[in-house]
């Protein structure tokens, strides 16, 4: 019986948890209005949706394979030499992940030193330790960063499978058997051939469109320079240290963008495609996944982050027949209740107070 007990005490908390949607919220309020629980279960379900999202999106098209394109003998822009990459992809995305944390760690930083240094910072725990608050702003802002980054990775390998366009040294890697374009008009379209180069040299050959690494490093780029004006831009006193910042990131992503032309990698349209569609993905980011231009005062960060900001007053205009029909509705003053403005005929305004729901 007290086996029986005790696992519906352990139950009952989490099917509770999951009937309201609570177990996808990361912070939790405690009875001190100034610690806030950091949630294990949401941050362990977050990251198994955000990552396994992108093994799913990498594994499918891996194993539907590559879109079998042909090609005309007399093309051109199929034949050029095989190079190494300049940046291969390893070094791509070390370079991109360490920048946008780096910027964090500072941003966070310097806000916390120099400008929020008179504030009271809301303080987090997880289980039994707390944690410091910049170490919790470093982990939410770089996750936001993540968000954008894993979706535009798993459109870049999906749209590479179902395009399959050949890359500029296509024909350098692929090493036609039997000389195909040999023989008959250079002009015709060729579907039946046999490549005998290195498979996994061909296989590459073949995901051309569109350049991952122009995506990935502008959105990387464009990210980090809009994180710095939402977090930096309003309340640094300097307008040449943001735009040299930003600048500079932009060039570093354009200038790997550009290697992909000169490496023979790409086309330059796959290049700017990429580069279209990295900054395309940041802004999204910024502006509606993770909406990082809002609450970036002094003031707002006594607030905890990840939490549903205070539900906003409404103001009616009501006439004075309609505040009498409806007087039985009104309450008395308490934190549940807003005031409105309202209007006789006269135009004189009288102040009521009315309940405003909460949101869940």
């Amino acid at each position: 019986m007290s086996m029986t007990r005790k696992l519906s005490s352990r139950v009952a908390p989490v099917i509770r948890k999951i009937s309201t949607m609570s177990f996808l919220k990361v912070m939790e309020p405690s009875l001190d209005p100034k610690v806030f629980n950091v949630n294990e279960v949401a941050v362990g379900v977050n990251l198994l949706l955000l990552y396994g999202f992108a093994a799913i999106s990498f594994i499918i098209p891996t194993l539907i394979g590559v879109s079998q394109r042909g090609f005309f003998c007399d093309d051109d822009s199929i034949r050029y030499e095989y190079r190494k990459d300049t940046i291969t992809p390893v070094q791509l995305m070390l370079y991109n992940l360490v920048l946008n944390a780096v910027t964090v760690l500072f941003v966070e930083y310097y806000r916390m030193q120099k400008i929020e240094s008179s504030i009271n910072n809301p303080r987090y725990r997880w289980r039994n330790s707390h944690l410091h608050a910049l170490f919790v702003r470093l982990l939410t802002y770089f996750g936001y960063s993540q968000i954008g980054f894993v979706m535009n990775i798993a459109l870049n390998v999906a749209t590479k499978h179902v395009v399959g366009r050949l890359r500029p040294h296509f024909l350098d890697v692929c090493k036609l058997a039997n000389d195909t374009c040999v023989t008959g008009d250079s002009h015709r379209y060729i579907i039946d051939y046999k490549c005998t180069g290195a498979p996994e040299l061909v296989l590459e050959a073949r995901k051309s469109f569109y350049s991952g690494h122009s995506a990935v490093s502008l959105y990387c780029a464009v990210w980090s320079a809009l994180y710095i004006q939402a977090r930096l831009g309003t309340v640094l006193n300097n307008r040449i240290v943001v735009p040299i910042t930003q600048t500079a990131m932009i060039m570093v992503g354009l200038g790997i963008s550009f290697s992909r032309i000169t490496d023979n990698k790409h086309h330059w349209s796959d290049v700017l495609v990429g580069v279209f569609i990295g900054i395309f993905i940041a802004a999204y980011t910024c502006v509606f996944w993770t909406d990082i231009f809002s609450n970036n005062s002094t003031e707002s960060e006594v607030q905890p982050l990840l939490l549903s900001p205070t539900p906003r007053t409404a103001r009616v205009e009501w006439s004075t027949g309609e505040i009498e029909r409806r007087s039985p509705n009104l309450v008395s003053p308490s934190s549940e209740s807003s005031v409105v403005s309202t209007s006789g005929g006269g135009g004189q305004e009288s102040e009521v107070l009315l309940p405003v729901p909460t949101s869940a």
